[in-house]
């Protein structure tokens, strides 16, 4: 019992110097996603689809995210109002900008 007790008592004062270690501010919550605004990216219709394009309709739009959607590509369909979306016309072209 004696062993069991000097090796309990370090370890119990260890753990509640360390506590008083602890910082207690909480840390803070992320800010709300950014909304998107596609009728500031619509002049990129009908330009080539390219990565650069679809970085341009993100920045113009305000969006946090965006996906550049081909016509044989499955796409999920929930709505993320912080996300643009560039829809590619067969031959390359961004042919409708939206939100969502």
């Amino acid at each position: 019992m004696k062993i069991a007790t000097a090796l309990i008592a370090p370890a119990m004062v260890a753990a509640f110097a360390l506590a008083g270690c602890m910082e207690g501010r909480p840390t803070p919550l992320p800010g709300p996603p950014r909304a998107c605004n596609a009728d500031r990216a619509q002049n990129l219709i009908g330009q080539r689809a390219t990565p650069a394009l679809v970085g341009k309709a993100k920045r113009r739009s305000g969006a946090s995210v965006a996906r550049r959607i081909t016509p044989e590509m499955r796409v999920t369909m929930e709505f993320r109002a912080d996300r643009v979306n560039v829809w590619v016309s067969t031959d390359g072209r961004a042919e409708r900008i939206s939100c969502g």
